[in-house]
């Protein structure tokens, strides 16, 4: 499962899953692990998200300092 957190849709997909595992840990008592490890998660991804989407924004600077 670790191959679905790289590439394109690797931020999106942690926090996906991180929200499905902090809503399992906030469901089942005894589940503080999940909470924790989602809430991590979907933070993390939540910053990859927004820190794909602002190098998308920002585009990519040739050599010749020309937008390409």
């Amino acid at each position: 499962m670790l191959f679905l957190f790289r590439g394109h849709n690797g931020p999106a997909v942690r926090a996906a899953v991180g929200a499905l595992l902090l809503g399992v840990g906030i469901a089942f008592h005894g589940a503080a692990i999940f909470a924790g490890i989602g809430a991590v998660l979907l933070i993390w991804g939540g910053i990859g998200v927004l820190s794909f989407r602002r190098a998308g924004r920002l585009g990519h600077i040739g050599n010749r300092g020309q937008m390409s």
